[in-house]
């Protein structure tokens, strides 16, 4: 039997993993691996405030940052299309997070944002603060502007990686046809260019957002204590001594996924209805 005739078995084999690891979130979340599940348990945990209150912060971080991210990389794609030197350093520049830890990034927003940064302390010689301390706090704090930053610049690389690829395909006699008709090279780029490259990262832009969403690292270092991010919750609890903490995280995990196939939803519906 082979896909041709059998289209669903693709999919079905891919989400194989997935399912088992849903599968063991839910029994874990009931006390399962504990020695007695019970659903239950798993509706009292995932009832609770707190995962909640994290996972909102954490769509919050996460739609900020893939919106940053995507603009930026509109704005590289659509206006550094060409093949002079200029437009390809800029397009190379706006790649370089692409293969950066996620680690990395973070330890440089520290170096860079904190109150003692960079920016904290070149504010200061302009004399624009009078010292250092006097900056705005950007990292582990409640608005989560410095996770933020980080994330976008991160997922930065890809996206314009993506919407760069898209940008190269687009057919040029659609863009003359757009000038013949009078369209100007502004409106041409916004009623053409645009959509074609939209519609071809949508789905980078997903896979943008939900890896933001379970990012660890980056909000590990700079993410606030409360709420926390619901990723680094998780970890947390799921190291704990304590039993029923670890159920807490293998709930909060069933909140993550449900964020995830949301997101996924979202796409093919849009998809559909475009």
């Amino acid at each position: 039997m082979t896909t041709r005739t059998a289209p669903w078995l693709t999919p079905a084999l891919l989400a194989v993993g997935p399912l088992i690891g849903l599968g063991w979130a839910v029994w874990a979340a009931g006390g399962g691996a504990d020695g007695g599940f019970s659903a239950a348990a798993v509706l009292e945990r995932l009832a609770r405030p707190a995962p909640w209150r994290a996972l909102a912060w954490s769509l919050y971080a996460a739609l900020a940052a893939t919106t940053l991210a995507t603009v930026g990389a509109l704005v590289v794609a659509l206006h550094f299309r060409g093949s002079t030197r200029g437009h390809r350093a800029a397009r190379a520049l706006a790649s370089v997070p692409l293969p950066i830890p996620p680690i990395v990034v973070g330890a440089a927003a520290l170096l860079v944002l904190s109150q003692s940064g960079l920016v904290a302390r070149l504010a200061a010689a302009l004399g624009l603060l009078s010292e250092p301390a006097q900056m705005v706090p950007l990292l582990q704090a409640s608005h989560g502007a410095g996770v933020i930053l980080a994330l976008a610049w991160k997922e930065l690389g890809f996206l314009s990686l993506l919407a760069c690829t898209m940008a190269a395909q687009v057919d040029p006699e659609l863009e003359a046809s757009a000038r013949t008709l009078g369209a100007s090279p502004a409106l041409t780029r916004r009623r053409v260019v645009l959509p074609l490259i939209w519609r071809g990262i949508t789905p980078g832009v997903v896979v943008a957002f939900t890896f933001v969403l379970g990012s660890y690292e980056i909000p590990a270092l700079l993410g606030p204590s409360d709420p926390q991010p619901l990723a680094v919750a998780v970890l947390e609890r799921s190291r704990d001594a304590d039993p029923a903490a670890r159920g807490d995280a293998w709930a909060s995990t069933l909140l993550l996924f449900g964020a995830a196939a949301a997101a996924v939803a979202w796409h093919e519906w849009a998809r559909r209805h475009a």
